[in-house]
């Protein structure tokens, strides 16, 4: 796996020399590094908590259990092209994850939720939601690359 240099890699590339495990390698590496990105501790004038944490240490581990375990459909399905159609897939299926999570947000925080609005921070629920989500999604995502194999 190449991490630094890129021309090396443009070769394996351009010679097909990049095996579907090792696309899996750069694809885990790189979602972990993305998710790691969004953690509110890189964020100024935000209050950090331990939830903040915790809800980083979920996502990473779901994020890296969701993509092996979608690998391994796509792999019992016909082993094709996991990359492309993660990416392709992912688009549709994002954004209809994140239109219910808006709507799922918006009803929970405006009509639930009765904590200090002006506040806000990460909570144990907002953890428990992100994991209930993130799991949600990789679970629907499996269904849809299970279709490759009828």
């Amino acid at each position: 796996m190449h991490i630094w240099k890129v021309s090396p890699l443009i070769e394996e590339l351009k010679t097909s020399g990049l095996s579907q495990k090792e696309q899996l390698k750069y694809f885990l590496t790189f979602s972990i590094l993305m998710v790691l990105a969004t953690d509110p501790v890189l964020y100024f004038d935000y209050e950090y908590v331990v939830f903040d944490a915790l809800d980083s240490v979920v996502i990473t581990i779901i994020t890296i259990l969701g993509i092996l375990y979608c690998y391994k459909i796509n792999e019992e399905a016909d082993g094709k092209d996991f990359i492309l159609r993660f990416i392709t897939l992912g688009l549709p299926i994002t954004i209809r994850f994140l239109v219910l999570v808006i709507v799922v947000s918006f009803v929970y925080y405006f009509f639930i939720d009765t904590s200090d609005p002006e506040i806000i921070t990460t909570t144990l629920i907002d953890v428990v939601f992100s994991a209930i989500f993130m799991s949600v999604y990789y679970y629907y995502f499996s269904t849809k690359l299970k279709q490759f194999g009828k």
